[in-house]
């Protein structure tokens, strides 16, 4: 195919402007594990045996069953004891994914939360037991047995609306006062400097091994399990459960591969129109090709005019689900007494570390107003001021805490304002200042522990007047990139382009990646024009299918 295809019209028919939606068969199947949970909980002997396996390794006195939970991803079993009063649970994954991919999930939320304790002053559920599925004699699975804490609350609720619908996601409390805010705020910053501190060498999750951890398994990050669990991914296209990565660059590969399996394999609920198929693969291609270009934030601390890359490169902590919701704090005294749901959590690149929070105000931008057109614009609005008071927060616990000194390095290129954009298509200088590229970057030493790096609070800063925020959201939220990236990514990266969407972009594609493009949008109008079902994949099938999609001549 040597020309770009017609557009056809557009009334509609194209949802560039909203996250894409989840497979609404891939949900309701998933849903079933919630039954799952009920049917198994109804047997009372079932429940004795829980209460004895908690007792075995918690060590109350007079167990018995309190209650029974199920959340998104998780079943908890709560046993409360007597003399003195306390409460252990039994957490079981729910048969969302395969058995292999449970007892992953498992044993590095395990790993982390161990080295989280030993390493920080954080206050985390304390972990009593944990084991695979063969050693559970319950037959629910892999599971954790740790301290359970019925009377805290969420750190969310104190920062919350109070007139927000009960059934819908938080917001944050508008009139609230901005003192009370920053005092919420401070609580959190403490907590994200402590885990600022934590580096590995290699991007991954932590294994236990010679009494070390260290990186020995692959990222577990939110976006993968939502490519499973709301797009009907296969797993077997995920790559192996070893594999660790060495660089930034590889992490923005691996996580734009992920955004193309998404679209590939959600065959329902995926597209409205052909149009908006090619707008989709658009956004999924472009990004991957600049990840596959080095060009997506790099090793830096991300900024337009400084670069301080480590050498070698090391990883910071990300901590996907890591939000008020999984704060709790003393009712009373507001005093944070545990963080709990660490099972996202995963070594990666430092500009995504660097990140300002999306959940200052408690929901993510695609989210904003039930998702709705205009939802975005409307954050970004109201975003700054609660980035204000958060970033004084931070200040605030890093001069308590004696955090290190902004380092003064060479600018490499004069400063551009933030619409600047390459008027060739290409490219723009904006992104050659942001990120490394070729010999562009520059490494300081400032001692021979090596460089030291600015406050958090200066990089947090930086990442979002840069825009280094919008790229790393896109890259870890599959569900919320097609907003994201045409509104915030796609003519800063490359150019120009006026009427938003795939056309102009499609003359930039080789003839093999638009030939792909129309074989995709073949597809998904086959898929949304047929039954709706739920696709079940052969391993070798679906890789070889995906491997159709991700040619890398086509880039």
């Amino acid at each position: 195919m040597s020309e770009p295809p017609s557009p056809e019209p557009r009334p509609d028919r194209r949802t560039r402007e909203v996250a894409m939606y989840g497979d609404e068969m891939v949900e309701e199947r998933q849903e079933a594990s919630y039954d799952w949970v009920n049917e198994k909980i109804q047997n009372p002997e079932l429940r004795t045996e829980i209460i004895r396996i908690v007792k075995k390794y918690h060590g109350g006195r007079a167990g018995k069953w309190h209650s029974s939970l199920c959340g998104s991803y998780n079943a908890v079993f709560v046993i409360e004891f007597q003399d003195p009063e306390s409460y252990g649970m039994m957490r079981v994954p729910l048969p969302r994914f395969s058995l292999e991919l449970r007892e992953e999930k498992v044993q590095a939320e395990v790993n982390l939360m161990r080295y989280v304790t030993a390493n920080t002053t954080i206050p985390i559920p304390h972990i009593y037991h944990s084991g695979t599925a063969s050693q559970n004699p319950t037959g629910l699975g892999p599971f954790i047995i740790m301290d359970y804490h019925p009377n805290l609350v969420h750190l969310s609720t104190f920062l919350a609306d109070p007139d927000t619908d009960p059934e819908a996601p938080n917001t944050i409390n508008p009139t609230m006062p901005e003192d009370k805010i920053l005092s919420l705020y401070r609580q959190m910053s403490n907590i994200l400097l402590q885990l600022d501190k934590l580096t590995m060498p290699q991007s991954g999750c932590l294994g236990y091994v010679d009494g070390e951890y260290t990186v020995n398994a692959r990222a577990l990050p939110q976006t993968l399990t939502d490519t499973i669990t709301m797009a009907g991914c296969p797993e077997s296209v995920l790559g192996p459960s070893n594999r660790v990565l060495n660089t930034s660059h590889e992490v923005y590969q691996f996580l734009t591969d992920l955004h193309m399996a998404q679209l590939v394999f959600q065959r329902n609920d995926a597209v409205e129109s052909a149009d908006d198929a090619r707008d989709k693969y658009t956004a999924r291609h472009m990004l991957r090709r600049a990840a596959y270009m080095n060009l997506l934030p790099s090793p830096s601390y991300t900024s337009r005019q400084e670069h301080i890359t480590p050498t070698p490169e090391t990883f910071k902590l990300i901590c996907d689900d890591l939000t008020p919701h999984n704060v709790l704090v003393d009712p009373e005294t507001g005093e944070v007494r545990a963080v709990i749901d660490w099972e996202w959590a995963w070594f990666g690149p430092r500009s995504m570390a660097a990140d300002p929070p999306w959940w200052l105000m408690l929901r993510k931008p695609d989210m904003w107003n039930g998702g709705v057109e205009g939802g975005i614009d409307d954050w970004v609005g109201k975003y700054p001021k609660y980035l204000g008071i958060f970033l004084r927060a931070l200040e605030q616990e890093e001069e308590k805490l004696g955090k290190g000194q902004e380092v003064t390095v060479p600018c490499l290129g004069e400063p551009l304002a933030d619409d600047k954009v390459a008027e060739d298509g290409t490219v723009s200088k904006w992104l050659d200042n942001l990120h490394i590229s070729g010999d562009s970057t520059t490494t300081i030493s400032t001692n021979q522990e090596g460089p030291k790096e600015p406050p958090l609070s200066v990089r947090m800063r930086k990442n979002w007047e840069d825009g280094s925020f919008w790229i790393n959201y896109a890259a870890r939220r599959s569900y919320g990139l097609d907003p994201i990236y045409w509104k915030f990514i796609d003519e800063r990266l490359f150019g120009e382009n006026p009427a938003g969407g795939y056309e102009k972009r499609a003359e930039s594609m080789t003839a093999e990646a638009r030939e792909v493009m129309e074989m995709v949008v073949k597809d998904k109008m086959k898929e949304k024009n047929g039954e709706r079902k739920v696709v079940e994949w052969f391993a070798e099938e679906a890789r070889g299918h995906l491997a159709r999609v991700l040619g890398y001549g086509q880039l």
